[in-house]
Formats: C-alpha cells, sequence, structure tokens
C-alpha cells in the first residue's frame, strides 16, 4: 500500500513507500482471482502505438486507455482531472477547472506532447500549448494514452507521449441521450445528445453547457495584490459527428466541434479590485474518405480547419498597444492539415503503414507584445510491424520539413528545420499472458512561433529514449511495469521571455507500473511512478514535476450501487526554474457511487477531495477544496 505521513500539517509522500507499491503493483498480478463482470474489461485493439488496428498483446509501447465507462464512473469535470493518476501523467493548474492548465507526460515540458482527436493532430497556439485540453467530456467515447517518444509516428513535439480522444459517433437505433448535474460552488452542467445510424448515415449531434462560480484562483494570503473574490467560469459545446459507407469499399465523414469559455482568472502583479476575464473559442471542421483499395491496401484522406481565439480583459476592456500590461488583448490563429495514411498487408504477418501529413498555421496577437507569425510543416513517414511467432518487431522512420516566420521581420525571422526520427522495438511472448518489451527512438520538438520570432536562430530540441517493460495480459487483468530512460539535447530555455537559447541537456529515468483488475469482486487499478526528471547542466528538477506519484482506485457493486474510491498522492515538487519555492507533497481522496435507478436512467454523486486537502499545484494558486457533485444521466440501452 501507499504510505502517506503528516508533516506540520501537510501530507508527503514516503518514498520508499512508493518504491515497494512501484514493485508489488506489478508482481500482485500472478495468481489472481477474476471476477468475469466486464467492469474492466481490457480493450482488444489499440490505435496510438502504431498509427494502425493492433491488438493489445502486440503493442510493444507503453499504453493506457480510458473508455467511455471509464469516464461517466469518474464524474470528472475536465480532461486534466480525468487523466490525474494515470501512468505518466502530471498536471498544473492555476486555480480550478477552466483555468491555465499545463500537461506533463513522462516528466516532459508542456508543449512536448500531442493530442490527436479522431485522428487528427489538435492545433496549438503561437508558444505551443495544446488547444484541446479543455475538451468537453460528453464528447469523448475513448482515450488511448502512448507514453514515451513517438515522434517516428506523429513528428513535432511528441517526445513526451500522445493523447488519442475518439468522439461519440453514432451507431444502433436513433434515440435521445442527456445528463443534468448540480454540486459546489454553484457547478451547473447541462448536455443532451441525439444518436444512432438511418438510411445508412451514422450521426451523433451533441451540445450543452457548464457553468460554476468558482473559488479565489490566487490565495491572496500570499499574493496581496491580488483580487479575492471568486473566480468561475462558464462554457458553451457544440460537436456534429456523421460518416456513411457509399459502398462497399468507400466511407466519407463529416465532423464538427465548437466550443467557447469564459474564465475569471487573478493577476498575481494587478490589483485588489480589477477582474480579469480571458475568452476563448475554438471550432474545428473534418472531412474525411476511407477506401478499401485493394484485400490488401486501405487508406484515409482528412482534411481539417481549426480556428482559435483569445480575449483577455481588465475590468471589461480589452488589454490593448501601450497600456504596460505586456499582453495582448486579442490573440487568433488558423490551423490547415491534410493527412494522407495508408496500412498495406503485404504479408500475414507483415504490416506496413506509410503516409504524409501536412499543416498550414498562422497567428496574430493585438497589444504590447503584438506578433504575427506563421509555421508549416511536411512530414513523411514509414512503419513495418512483423509477427514471426512470439516475436514481434516494430520499425518507424520520420522526415519533417519544418518552416516557422515571423512575415514582419522578412528573413531575419525565419527559421527552417528538416529532421528524421526513428523508433525500433521488439517483443516476445512468455506464455501464460507474459511479455518482454524493449524500444528504442529519437524524436524532436522544433521551435515554437513564439520562440523563433524572439531568437530565430534556434535549433531543435532532440530527443533519445530507451524503455524495457514487462507486461502481463489475460481475461481482465493488464499490468505493465517499466524503465525508462530519456535525454533531451539543445533543450531550448529562457530567463527574461525575450531571448530563448538552446541551453544544454535534459533528462528523466524512472519505472512506472500500472495495473488493471478484478480482485475479490472489486474492480481495483493502481498506477505508481518512480522518475527523476532534471537539468543535466545545473542538477535542478524540472519544475512541477513529482520525483513519486501514485493513484490507487477501487469500486465494486453492492446492493444494486457501484461505491467506488480513488486516492492520489505526489511527492513535493520545484514550482519554477526561476525560483527555490517548493511545492509540498500532497495526497487526495475523492468517493463516488452510481445507480440505475430506472431502464436507461442512472443517478451518480462524487464528493470530490472528500477530506478537504489543502494543496498546491502552482506556487500561491488555489485548488479545489471538498465539494459535492450529482449527475442525473439518461443513456437508452
Amino acid at each position: 500500500m501507499v504510505l502517506i505521513f503528516m508533516k506540520n500539517g501537510i501530507y508527503t509522500v514516503r518514498a520508499a513507500a512508493l518504491r515497494a507499491a512501484l514493485a508489488c503493483s506489478f508482481l500482485s498480478t500472478a495468481g489472481l482471482a477474476l471476477a468475469d463482470d466486464g467492469a474492466l474489461a481490457l480493450p482488444q485493439v489499440m490505435v496510438t502505438a502504431t498509427r494502425v488496428e493492433q491488438p493489445l498483446a502486440d503493442v510493444l509501447s507503453s499504453v493506457s486507455v480510458i473508455t467511455r465507462a471509464d469516464i461517466e464512473r469518474s464524474q470528472a469535470q475536465s480532461l486534466a482531472d480525468l487523466l490525474q493518476g494515470e501512468a505518466g501523467f502530471e498536471f498544473a493548474r492555476n486555480g480550478g477547472p477552466g483555468a491555465v492548465t499545463s500537461f506533463f507526460l513522462r516528466g516532459q515540458n508542456s508543449i512536448n506532447s500531442v493530442i490527436v482527436v479522431d485522428g487528427v493532430r489538435s492545433s496549438v497556439d503561437q508558444i505551443g500549448s495544446l488547444l484541446v485540453i479543455d475538451i468537453p467530456l460528453q464528447q469523448i467515447e475513448r482515450i488511448e494514452i502512448l507514453r514515451g517518444n513517438a515522434s517516428a509516428l506523429y513528428g513535432d513535439a511528441a517526445v513526451g507521449g500522445v493523447i488519442s480522444i475518439t468522439t461519440v459517433s453514432g451507431k444502433g437505433k436513433p434515440q435521445a441521450y442527456g445528463s443534468v448535474g448540480i454540486g459546489s460552488a454553484n457547478t451547473r452542467q447541462l448536455q443532451a445528445g441525439y444518436a444512432g445510424e438511418f438510411e445508412g448515415i451514422r450521426l451523433n449531434l451533441n451540445l450543452g453547457q457548464s457553468a460554476s462560480d468558482g473559488f479565489s484562483a490566487i490565495d491572496s494570503s500570499k499574493k496581496k495584490n491580488a483580487n479575492p473574490d471568486k473566480d468561475g467560469y462558464t462554457s458553451h459545446f457544440f460537436a456534429l459527428n456523421m460518416d456513411r459507407n457509399m459502398d462497399a469499399d468507400t466511407a466519407v465523414g463529416l465532423r464538427f466541434k465548437f466550443s467557447s469559455s469564459s474564465d475569471d482568472y487573478d493577476d498575481a502583479f494587478g490589483t485588489s479590485t480589477e477582474k480579469n476575464l480571458l475568452k476563448r473559442e475554438t471550432q474545428n471542421l473534418s472531412a474525411f474518405v476511407k477506401r478499401t483499395w485493394t484485400q490488401s491496401w486501405s487508406s484515409v484522406l482528412d482534411f481539417s480547419l481549426s480556428q482559435m481565439r483569445y480575449e483577455d480583459s481588465r475590468n471589461g476592456v480589452l488589454y490593448t498597444a501601450g497600456d504596460g500590461s505586456y499582453k495582448n488583448g486579442l490573440s487568433t490563429g488558423t490551423q490547415r492539415e491534410l493527412r494522407w495514411s495508408n496500412t498495406y498487408q503485404i504479408l500475414p504477418a507483415t504490416l506496413i503503414n506509410f503516409g504524409l501529413d501536412y499543416a498550414q498555421s498562422s497567428f496574430e496577437g493585438e497589444g504590447d507584445s503584438a506578433y504575427e507569425m506563421r509555421k508549416s510543416a511536411l512530414g513523411s513517414y514509414l512503419g513495418v510491424t512483423q509477427s514471426l511467432d512470439a516475436l514481434t518487431l516494430q520499425a518507424n522512420v520520420r522526415n519533417d520539413q519544418l518552416t516557422t516566420e515571423e512575415p514582419s521581420a522578412g528573413n531575419s525571422a525565419k527559421n527552417d528545420q528538416k529532421i528524421n526520427s526513428s523508433l525500433l522495438g521488439l517483443g516476445y511472448k512468455l506464455g501464460g499472458g507474459w511479455k518482454i518489451n524493449a524500444t528504442m527512438s529519437t524524436g524532436f520538438r522544433a521551435p515554437t512561433a513564439y520562440e523563433v520570432a524572439a531568437t530565430p536562430g534556434l535549433k531543435s530540441e532532440t530527443y533519445q529514449s530507451r524503455e524495457v517493460g514487462l507486461v502481463y495480459a489475460q481475461g481482465s487483468t493488464y499490468a505493465r511495469a517499466a524503465y525508462f530512460e530519456a535525454r533531451t539535447d539543445d533543450a531550448i530555455d529562457t530567463e527574461d521571455y525575450v531571448t530563448y537559447t538552446n541551453v544544454g541537456r535534459t533528462e528523466n529515468k524512472g519505472l512506472e507500473a500500472a495495473l488493471r483488475t478484478q480482485l475479490w469482486g472489486n474492480a481495483l487499478a493502481l498506477t505508481v511512478v518512480s522518475q527523476d526528471p532534471k537539468n543535466v547542466a545545473t542538477g535542478k528538477r524540472l519544475a512541477r514535476r513529482a520525483q513519486m506519484y501514485g493513484n490507487l482506485s477501487v469500486s465494486r457493486v453492492l446492493a444494486g450501487i457501484e461505491w467506488g474510491a480513488k486516492v492520489y498522492a505526489a511527492d513535493h515538487r520545484k514550482d519554477s526554474d526561476y525560483s527555490a519555492i517548493v511545492l509540498p507533497g500532497y495526497a487526495i481522496g475523492s468517493f463516488y457511487a452510481s445507480k440505475e435507478v430506472e431502464l436507461g436512467w442512472t443517478l451518480r454523486g462524487r464528493i470530490e477531495n472528500a477530506f478537504d486537502r489543502k494543496y498546491e499545484l502552482a506556487s500561491g494558486y488555489n485548488t479545489p477544496g471538498a465539494g459535492v457533485f450529482v449527475t442525473l444521466q439518461y443513456q437508452p440501452k
């Protein structure tokens, strides 16, 4: 078990206990009694690890899967809250749900990861931040988390890993569904949809809104200038998925997603009376054609157009040039992406995948830090997966050509990069559900548009990684223990956010273990991670990443009600690369329950941070205290 100790009123995590749990979480999988109730049924097919469908037993990389049932069971308020506790995933947030959030995969920087939605890479803003981290959970059918370097498959910035999201699609008899929820801090949620298949068209229409009065984002006892009032948020979303088989070999589809949010936030350098508001709007339109050319060859061609708009205001007025704020009141961005992917079964045991990815993006900002930036990227890739009895081989190579420029500065602010990435993996089935895997790979993260505008001559960060893992997959049990090493050369850094340099080397080494199983009628999930992400030149820990963290969740059905509990614990973390502040370790526990009250109707309840523990994900920023949330869901069988 994970041991938590009280010190000066704050929970800290004993490293030795976490290391013991790391070992036990894997070794305890042998000989477990399983209950075949399907609560933790294993997915049979993975996509993210190779960009083609692959049986779970053959996957070489470290992966996790979150199903629609998992999402509903968790009753999480955001993607970050849902993923908390997954092996290899950490996050930092400047306040509560809706506030600025950073994702850290395998200890890498927040911009060193990729999110893919329905096979299409999500756009980023001018500083490389992901734009869909607040995607409504009601729209998600399944999430695959690929941990570790995947540049050979997904190109730029995929060195920490990939979060692949599949949205809900229409199937079965057309029917309506929806949910309504209320909770602490005057939280309100409402969503409705219509999904099904009719006249050959598969359709899912989903829309909704959520809002909360929130709490003060900044702890005014530490940041005296911050406004101590509550910082709430509102959001609205709409999604349409539809596709149709034109004939036995051809399918076409269309997807549209729109979301908008208004988030109050505090400025530590402002005044105690000013009110700050960030409005965000993102939309994406994509269309695709799937074609089976022969019994062995199939391909997908898809096009997507994404747009983002940020409005940043103080006391109801957008920040403008000359007001001394060093902010942009209006930021906009557009990305166009064209993707052509293919799979070819050259032999019964040999699968080839190849294709091209092209993306073009532009960004503009109006204010004291006004900018105009453009970026284009062309990637070509080839992968081979080979099965030889108990042996599985995977090889991937990719070439990326990127150009980033600030048009107003001419050729003096132009950056061209041409980079090759590779991955080589080997797996061997030992029998009885056991398998040993090993991978080695190279990758990169190109300078962002903002970094190029500030310092045009930057080189790309280059990345090397190695991993070896032992896997057990059988019945409803999936367990994986892995040792990984990752090194980044020419890491990009800044001390003043005005100029950037390639400072040298960062690295991360660690052990991680994950287990999902049935034990004595309980559905059990356990993750434990021990890592050492640091700057090799200075020896300092990378900011906001814990050396040890882990998660334990248990649920079971009793008296017709599914009861569950979850505990998450993390070690202390350095708050910033530019200060000596250390965020203490913490542990939080939550409880949830759900019951089908009538055919198609389910009542769900959750107690968040049940023991009202005070902790920080960013220095000076508050986090949610104890809260109670109730949801009534209608989902016809």
